[in-house]
């Protein structure tokens, strides 16, 4: 006989499974994006879009990739490796506010284009931590007492 009250998506959900999930999909999409923003600021353009050449830019952007690749694989992979996915992501939200006070003291040229990626990375990294925050709240809530 088929149980057909039990719905196990909304179950997993409540679990904070859907919650890690989302601030994974979060992460590797807010990479994405460190490395579209690291090769457009190696000088690559990539169709009509292009940024200034700033390879300490590059660098930053490339290593806020990887770390953010990390942390999201990580989380996925270890049920509890929260620490590593928070600490992936505040290490990206230091590279976005190097990046946006460099550009306000004139470190570089500034584009809109370039002011609406810091923008979109820093919602992302802030919706990544809410995420991780909910899903580790819940995953502590589920641990035995002893």
């Amino acid at each position: 006989m088929v149980d057909r009250g039990r719905i196990p998506v909304a179950e997993d959900c409540l679990a904070g499974d859907c919650m890690k999930t989302l601030a994974c999909a979060i992460m590797f999409t807010n990479a994405a994006l460190f490395f579209f923003g690291a090769v457009q600021h190696a000088g690559v353009a990539i169709g009509p879009l292009h940024e200034p050449l700033i390879v300490p830019a590059a660098i930053v952007e490339g290593l806020c990739g990887m770390s953010l690749v990390f942390g999201g694989a990580a989380v996925s992979i270890h049920r509890r490796a929260f620490r590593v996915a928070i600490s992936a992501n505040l290490f990206a939200l230091a590279g976005v506010l190097l990046g946006v006070v460099a550009l306000a003291l004139g470190a570089g040229p500034r584009t809109r284009s370039n002011t609406i990626y810091h923008e979109i990375m820093l919602v992302l990294i802030a919706a990544s931590l809410l995420f991780l925050r909910q899903t580790s709240k819940k995953t502590v809530s589920q641990v035995p007492q002893r």
